[in-house]
């Protein structure tokens, strides 16, 4: 499954970026994550290749990611892979140049190859003639490459010159003999052209046109351009920094962070060159033309984000008012079932109780207050005619629906009185209306405090 996921992200990589400009399908942030903590357990297993594919598998999702470029230039390192760990962390460099890792990575890169042989060189024809004899490097001194099984590592008797001023320590094992006739058959594949103009132009003329091969073909950007991006990314960086104004270097400097897949960087580079681009006009329109659609679907992007945003406030506005209309419904449906026992309840109290009558006046006086409003003047004289007549349902009851509007109105520990006043009328009068009105009405106040999350 995971290999079918990696022949699609390809896929969509391709068929994207022939449109003029690199770009991947659509892919969430949940992928990136996926394919990260994958890639990192592959690498801890000392699975390098599936780690490989991994955070591989993220650069085509998000040519940008730092995490997964520095992540796979480790992955490189360790399968001695160093032409790609070193051009991944040229990109990661660009990025976060101060970057700890890409610091410690660039350090680790550069102790792989330490020379077996201590060369004290008097004139450039020797330092020419020790690369041919296996210095440990195919590039030569003046550019010209040589590709590595094509280099005779030892000079003994090869009847090549030796050199009284050479110190060697240790002998390099002897390599294959170069097939002359191979050696100088003209470049091949799709940036053979790229190669002979770098060595017959110079570093410009290779660069334009790697830049229309690879918008004319994105796909291969995938093919070794032998550190010519690099070369170019070290050139013309530095002369950028250097002088802002020199329209060369920011030709060059900015189309290199959209090859690499810089977009921002590029963006804000190149701008300038739009309102006086010289000679620069016809080179550089594709290259802004791509800028230019990827901006629209950056933009696109960040307004649906926006969208998204809004739309999810909304539904939460829309959440917390149905809450809050929830919860007034039942506040609501609460004070209707206790006014109903008011009412009820006050019926009796006007047809007299067969109590005490000091009781009685007493209940009539706070049942007088609690109709104005005075809850707590109206339960202090319940509690007082219940001290003189505790047994009296009704006396129990008014007291539950006084404390009850207390809860109402904000007293939260108010209904767990008001519960255990309308316990003492049910267990009083289990079969009588009072007793079925206090069952009522405890079944609302806990069904209203589990609505609300308060029990």
């Amino acid at each position: 499954m995971r290999r079918l996921l990696r022949y699609v992200f390809a896929s969509a990589f391709l068929l994207t970026a022939t449109a003029g400009y690199f770009t991947v399908g659509a892919q969430t942030d949940e992928d990136v994550e996926l394919f990260l903590q994958a890639g990192q357990e592959c690498y801890n297993k000392g699975e390098l290749a599936n780690a490989a594919l991994e955070f591989e598998n993220i650069l085509l999702i998000d040519r940008q990611n730092f995490s997964a470029r520095v992540w796979l230039a480790q992955v490189y390192l360790d399968m001695k892979n160093f032409d790609k760990a070193r051009k991944l962390l040229i990109e990661a460099s660009l990025q976060a140049p101060d970057h700890p890792r890409v610091i410690q990575l660039q350090k680790m890169l550069g102790e792989v190859k330490k020379p077996s042989e201590t060369v004290k060189i008097v004139d450039p024809v020797v330092r020419e003639a020790l690369t041919l004899i296996g210095s440990g490097t195919s590039h030569r001194q003046f550019g010209l490459v040589i590709p590595e099984d094509k280099v005779k590592k030892d000079a003994a008797g090869s009847g090549l010159l030796i050199f009284e001023d050479l110190e060697i320590e240790a002998p390099k094992p002897k390599a294959k003999e170069i097939d002359v006739q191979k050696y100088f058959e003209p470049e091949t594949g799709p940036l053979a052209d790229v190669f002979t103009a770098l060595e017959k132009d110079g570093l410009n003329a290779a660069l334009d046109l790697y830049f229309a091969k690879i918008l004319a073909d994105p796909g291969l950007a995938s093919k070794d351009d032998r550190g010519l991006l690099a070369r170019g990314n070290e050139t013309f960086a530095a002369r950028f920094q250097n002088s802002s104004d020199d329209v060369e270097a920011r030709y060059f400097y900015g189309t290199l962070q959209f090859i690499n897949g810089l977009y921002p960087d590029a963006e804000k580079i190149l701008e300038p060159l739009k309102a006086n681009p010289g000679e620069y006009e016809e080179r550089l329109r594709p290259v802004m033309s791509a800028l230019g659609k990827w901006r629209d679907q950056e933009n696109q992007r960040l307004l649906a984000l926006k969208r998204e945003e809004e739309e999810r406030l909304a539904r939460e506005q829309m959440e917390k008012e149905e809450a809050e209309k929830k919860k007034d419904d039942i506040w609501a449906k609460l004070k209707k079932k206790r006014a109903a026992g008011n009412a009820n309840a006050s019926g009796s109290a006007d047809a007299g109780s067969e109590g005490i009558a000091e009781a009685a006046a007493l209940h009539s006086e706070g049942y007088e207050l609690y109709k104005k409003g005075k809850l707590d003047e109206a339960i202090a004289k319940y509690d007082e005619a219940l001290s003189r007549q505790a047994d009296n349902p009704e006396y129990n009851y008014h007291l539950g629906l006084a404390w009850t509007d207390k809860g109402l109105a904000g007293d939260s520990a108010a209904f767990d009185r008001a519960i255990t006043a309308f316990q003492r009328v049910i267990s009083l009068a289990p079969n009588d209306k009072l007793g079925k009105d206090a069952q009522a009405m405890i079944k609302d106040i806990d069904s209203a405090k589990k609505s609300l999350g308060e029990q």
